[in-house]
């Protein structure tokens, strides 16, 4: 028997390089759009929140502890990067047609 995907979801207006890449928890902006002061990876529980941020990725967490908050839309992940291999995108968030 196999386990229920956990999904979560990551916008982004940098598909391509994520995907090929990962998320790269060091590239997290804080509040005033400054990196590296607090290494994590922003996720959404549902595609339409992730979409306010650019194209849409599933992240497959899968076998990672934890989950969002009781009643929270959002959370930030702090457990280092999340590999290619974790990541789909949703076509029907994507703002620009696949070639």
């Amino acid at each position: 028997m196999s386990a229920v995907p956990k999904l979560a979801y990551h916008g982004t207006p940098h598909i391509e390089k994520v995907l090929r890449e990962g998320l790269l928890a060091r590239y997290a902006i804080d509040g005033s759009g400054k990196t590296g002061g607090c290494p994590h990876i922003w996720l959404a529980r549902k595609p339409e929140n992730a979409a306010a941020s650019g194209d849409v990725i599933e992240v497959d967490m899968t076998g990672i502890p934890g989950d969002f908050e009781e009643g929270a839309w959002q959370g930030c992940y702090h457990g280092g990067d999340l590999g290619p291999e974790r990541l789909r995108r949703l076509d029907e968030y994507s703002r620009e047609p696949r070639e």
